[in-house]
């Protein structure tokens, strides 16, 4: 996936789906889809055109924002998804500030030579949020560019709720990270690189890869976790812990992984955990010794979800 610049974008006309993107999940998916179809159909580049920072943290700065896919991961996602080309726009007040048919001509039209946009039915733009899906059909067919609107998508049996990356965040925020997967396409993960701890894991016998998530991301509660770590290419079966390590008397969060079969990693390494299913909460045990215990039941149960949750 390339990034365009000021020097470095595509040399035919574009398609552009525009969003923030966060989570890149099922209904951002939709959004991907039919961008490929229309480039596929009409011979056009396909252009994804984000933020960063979230909008939110510059227009509300004092409701902070936790975002599921902080920008590495999210570009992580959408490379996943075959997207050739991405425009992050660095967003600021004076960007805010762009009337909405000034925002589509200078960044649509002159910046990328838009012939077809793909949007979300509540996509909103341009100078006090003014801009929605109705502006930019409107200025379409003034402007002969085809625009898309997709509709909301919902999520699987029971709730039958629309997917949306605020309903995402309540479902991390509550620890369901197996429904949050649902909705996601993929499971809720963090990604960062492996630091060096105290070795107490490895000197109980049970080593760890220490990661410390992104401050701007959104976590599930404290807890031990099931999921795969994932670097150098390879997903591997894992346990994590996620907390302070209370029978340690620690105080700051970390992510502590700890692989299933044993295989190392190095440090500085960067490595994705995906959460697949919460296990238990975290606990301040009496002794090292009955925490080890512990582990070894949780290990034996992450096993067995593990090899059921594993991709075909």
């Amino acid at each position: 996936m390339e990034r365009i610049d000021q020097d470095h974008r595509p040399s035919r006309p574009t398609v552009v789906t525009i969003g923030n993107f966060d989570g890149v999940h099922i209904g951002h998916q939709a959004l991907l889809r039919r961008a490929q179809a229309e480039s596929r159909k009409h011979h056009l580049d396909m252009v994804v055109m984000t933020f960063d920072p979230h909008p939110m943290t510059v227009l509300r700065p004092q409701m902070p924002l936790s975002l599921i896919t902080p920008t590495d991961l999210k570009l992580h996602y959408l490379a996943e998804a075959g997207v050739p080309w991405v425009d992050i726009l660095a967003f600021t007040k004076d960007l805010a500030m762009v009337p909405p048919l000034a925002f589509l001509q200078l960044y649509l039209v002159e910046r990328l030579k838009v012939q077809s946009v793909v949007i979300g039915y509540n996509f909103t733009f341009g100078s006090g949020g003014t801009g929605n899906a109705d502006t930019i059909q409107k200025w379409g067919q003034a402007q002969n560019i085809a625009v898309h609107v997709i509709d909301p998508i919902q999520d699987q049996e029971p709730a039958h709720k629309v997917v949306s990356s605020t309903r995402i965040r309540q479902l991390i925020k509550e620890g369901q990270v197996t429904l949050a997967k649902g909705d996601l396409g993929h499971p809720f993960a963090v990604q960062a690189s492996v630091v060096a701890g105290d070795a107490r894991g490895r000197q109980l016998g049970i080593p760890t890869a220490n990661i410390f998530p992104p401050s701007n991301q959104i976590m599930p509660p404290f807890g031990v976790y099931a999921g795969f770590l994932n670097y150098r290419g390879t997903s591997v079966e894992a346990v994590a812990n996620w907390g302070i390590r209370p029978t340690f008397a620690g105080s700051d969060p970390v992510l502590e992984v700890h692989i299933l079969d044993g295989t190392s990693w190095s440090f500085d390494e960067p490595v994705r955990f995906d959460f697949i299913e919460h296990l238990r909460p975290e606990i301040k045990f009496a002794s090292p010794g009955e925490l080890v215990h512990q582990i070894e039941k949780d290990v034996e149960r992450a096993r067995t979800l593990l090899r059921k949750a594993r991709p075909r």
